[in-house]
């Protein structure tokens, strides 16, 4: 299927058009746009992917192939929908597709994350912070983790009596902030401060899908919300967190203390405004991206009864001990079944910004373009997955054969190439941890006929919450080992 000729062509796209304008070097053989639907003029195919952004992407998919365009307003989106093009573009060096486009003055500005450097600076950082999230750290800060879980999971005693409907996946931010808080900064901040920490993380991240116009415009005045108040709160905050450690003089086995003592080869250290940026940037993907997939994980679940029973066998085997880290490798089952719930939550597209002129399967990218790799579609498709894409089943990731047996980008919950997730290795250890002591203590019970449901505008987490009864586990359930 192709575009029929288009003769509002320049309200639709007059940004990109006039660049293509004043950038026209075309030969006869050049590569041709990818093709896509035509749109409306000035708002081109935005009321169709509000409606139902998941499946609006879907039938484009299906009737324009694994490349084609995606025009709104102002710009056209170029989505690419096949592990070999998500390869190509993921895997770049020197920041040919850029996670945050030309962002020069917000490193000047804001200071310099992992996210915001491409190229020989990144590899730089990413190299002088990789103890961060090595064994060796995360065997430290495991303890913490797992203590932090079986306190603040004694608090739900009191819904497992009452038989009580909970927003199970509220429930679980309030378990999964303070625990990696502890990690992070060794502290324990009050209930107050976690809130407004929360509230300020959640703002960011609704940003984060700005560019497909789906969200609400930012908040300019005043209050929660506001993602410039956000930002800067929560640099006051962590800048107060580096200052306190500095003048103590002392010294923590958590991660904050790898990133103080971080050195580059000079000797030198990361700036302090780098540091806080960094600091910042992981505490948004510490702990929100972790609850969000652990909430779609433990939608799934209870409606998954064999699954569920393999989960309890599994860790039935730590005969009621507390997880810690040695315990990982043993938890295969309880990983699969994580990754399963983060498969099915997937995520509506992942931006990546066209930092030079490019062909993907036979289309020209223009320098400039947003390209969307749609996680959910990616990681739904029947191609990689099976007629049965859209069920829950852990062994997708369990049995290795099977894994094996798929293109690797066909699933990418902590993104790919270079700029993969820092933070993946401890986003596992909470996810399996916090599986383990909650079916260590509870039966989970989801109301029948109730499925979760996506939120584009909200980027991870399940739309509405997870509503879900919990129930004390008979102490004839658990084994021995």
């Amino acid at each position: 299927m192709t575009a029929t000729r288009d003769t509002f062509w320049m309200s639709r796209n007059p940004v990109g058009r006039g660049r293509d304008l004043l950038r026209s070097r075309q030969r006869s053989d050049a590569a041709p746009r990818p093709p896509g639907p035509r749109g409306r003029p000035f708002v081109g195919v935005l009321p169709e992917l509000k409606a139902d952004p998941f499946g609006y992407l879907q039938r484009l998919g299906d009737a324009y192939g694994d490349v084609f365009r995606l025009p709104l307003p102002l710009y056209d989106v170029v989505i690419v929908n096949n592990p070999e093009h998500v390869r190509h573009v993921m895997n770049h060096r020197n920041g040919e597709y850029s996670m945050t486009g030309p962002v020069s003055w917000a490193k000047k500005l804001l200071g310099a994350s992992m996210q915001l450097l491409e190229g020989n600076d990144f590899r730089q950082r990413r190299k002088l912070l990789g103890p961060m999230m090595g064994r060796t750290q995360l065997t430290k800060v495991a303890a913490a983790v797992a203590d932090e879980f079986a306190v603040r999971l004694t608090d739900w005693d009191r819904f497992a009596d009452t038989g009580e409907t909970i927003d199970l996946q509220h429930e679980i931010n309030g378990v999964v902030i303070p625990a990696f808080m502890r990690a992070m900064f060794s502290t324990a901040p009050t209930d107050d401060v976690l809130a407004q920490l929360d509230t300020d993380i959640r703002t960011l991240m609704a940003s984060a899908s700005s560019p497909l116009l789906l969200s609400p415009p930012p908040r300019l005045l005043p209050g929660d919300g506001n993602p410039i108040q956000a930002w800067w709160r929560m640099r006051r905050w962590v800048t107060q967190q580096i200052e306190e450690r500095l003048a103590a003089g002392t010294s923590h086995d958590d991660l904050l203390q790898v990133l103080l003592d971080a050195r580059y080869e000079d000797g030198t250290p990361i700036s302090r405004r780098d540091a806080v940026t960094e600091a910042v940037m992981l505490i948004g993907g510490g702990y929100e991206t972790v609850v969000a997939a652990l909430a779609w994980t433990l939608a799934l679940l209870p409606q998954n009864p064999l699954a569920q029973q393999r989960l309890y066998d599994e860790i039935d085997l730590l005969a009621g001990a507390r997880p810690g880290y040695q315990d990982l490798d043993r938890l295969q089952w309880t990983k699969a079944c994580f990754d399963e719930g983060q498969r099915l939550q997937g995520l509506l597209l992942q931006p990546r910004f066209a930092m030079t002129d490019d062909t993907i399967g036979g289309y020209r990218i223009r320098r400039g373009n947003l390209i969307g790799i749609p996680i959910y579609h990616l990681q739904r498709d029947p191609r990689w997955w099976g007629p049965n894409a859209d069920s829950y089943d852990p062994m997708r990731f369990y049995d290795k054969q099977i894994s094996a047996a798929r293109p690797p980008l066909a699933y990418m919950p902590f993104g790919a190439g270079p700029h993969r997730c820092f933070g993946a290795a401890m986003g596992y250890l909470e996810a399996q941890f916090l599986l383990t002591q909650i079916f260590q203590r509870y039966r989970i019970l989801t109301p029948a006929g109730w499925a979760p449901q996506h939120d584009a505008a909200v980027v991870w987490p399940v739309k509405g919450g997870v509503p879900a009864v919990i129930t004390p586990r008979p102490e004839s359930e658990h084994r021995t080992a």
